[in-house]
């Protein structure tokens, strides 16, 4: 099946690579645009994995798992601990 696009007919891989492009462009854009850094490192794993769909539509498979297992796997889980321990000022509390 086929989808007609502005005129133009599109298969469903195209449409698939589109869409996760899209979210892909969209979770990046929310990284720089989030307040809250727990958040923006949440979107930032959103378009690591949306990376590894584009590698997986290319064709290479194997970059697309080490780029699951290394950036989403390791260097988001590694920057919420980090966010996570770190002790910080809380706006209004009387903690520390």
């Amino acid at each position: 099946m086929a989808w007609d696009i502005l005129g133009a007919s599109i298969g469903w891989d195209e449409f698939f690579f589109l869409f996760f492009a899209v979210v892909t462009v969209a979770a990046a854009v929310l990284v720089l645009y989030s307040k809250e850094i727990v958040r923006s490192v949440m979107w930032l794993a959103l378009a690591f994995m949306g990376v590894a769909f584009t590698y997986i539509f290319l064709g290479a498979e194997f970059l697309a798992l080490i780029q699951i297992l290394i950036y989403v796997g390791a260097v988001s889980v590694l920057m919420l601990f980090g966010i996570m321990l770190t002790k910080r000022k809380l706006l209004g509390g009387d903690r520390q």
